[in-house]
């Protein structure tokens, strides 16, 4: 992050806003204000600013590291769900399926470094919007981030599910999770003609565990879905944790900036799932 020079001094404690948080309105940071108190990166004479780095006011003594979200009112940022996107909620997200939701890697470093020395692969994240479907107990289900949504032929998530034909070709047991893009989603920064699925993630609900990269591909070869597009494989992740915004620069086919990237391991380091996080 860019600060003020002579703002600190070498060993100060401060804190630290990490993208994606939203500050409750102050007039210490009315400079937030027309970005709707939202943390983006920005650039400052074509240094990358990703965070926003302030002063810690106050006697209290924190541990470095200490997460002040809660007492300091702050808020993550989701994205709006596009009017084409909206449907009928039938009812909740499904429990019995974990949520969509990637941590910043600034979040946590510990993952990064527990990925050293793992097989990755590192994956383009397409900006769109979250979608799951499943198949459970014999029936097939789409939803949204949050809700269940009602079968809706003119529904942008249905339209993905029902174009692979998913509720015939989904195996019993499985949600297929992947970001919905395309006209008027997020800008549509990919440049798609029509609205499209990239899958990310495959949940084996009845074993509680999300499959590997190589049972993965051949889940999403097995369905003929498209994944996100896969930019590395590695044998050994070994990336200091300094590096990782540099490598997430790039561009969509169509020319513009991405979004950022994803980066897994290729096996279920942490139990049941991957060690997963976005740049």
């Amino acid at each position: 992050g860019v600060v003020k020079k002579g703002q600190f001094e070498v060993d100060d404690l401060c804190l630290v806003y990490l993208p994606d948080a939203i500050l409750p309105p102050h007039e210490d940071y009315n400079f937030l204000a027309g970005s709707g108190w939202r943390i983006k990166m920005k650039r400052f004479r074509k240094v990358r600013s990703e965070v926003l780095i302030m002063p810690l006011e106050g006697d209290e003594l924190l541990d470095i590291g200490y997460d002040v979200t809660s007492q300091l009112g702050v808020k993550k940022y989701h994205k709006p769900v596009p009017a084409n996107l909206q449907g009928k909620a039938v009812g909740e997200f499904p429990g019995f399926i974990p949520r969509t939701d990637e941590p910043n890697y600034q979040s946590v470093p510990d993952l990064v470094e527990m990925l050293k020395d793992k097989p990755y692969y590192i994956s383009e994240k397409a900006d769109g919007s979250s979608t799951t479907a499943f198949m459970y107990k014999g029936k097939f289900g789409v939803c949204s981030r949050n809700w269940e949504l009602e079968r809706d032929a003119e529904n942008g998530y249905w339209k993905i599910a029902e174009r692979y034909y998913l509720e015939d070709k989904m195996p019993e047991g499985f949600a297929l999770q992947w970001e919905t893009c395309g006209p008027k989603i997020q800008s549509n920064p990919m440049g798609l003609q029509e609205i499209e699925g990239f899958a990310f993630s495959v949940y084996n609900i009845a074993e509680r565990r999300y499959l590997d990269f190589h049972e993965f591909m051949a889940f999403c070869a097995m369905l003929d879905f498209p994944i996100c597009r896969v930019q590395n494989l590695g044998a050994v992740f070994n990336h200091g944790f300094d590096e990782l915004a540099g490598i997430a620069e790039g561009r969509y086919s169509n020319g513009k900036h991405r979004e950022g990237i994803v980066i897994r391991s290729m096996n279920n380091v942490l139990g049941h799932k991957p060690i997963s996080f976005k740049v």
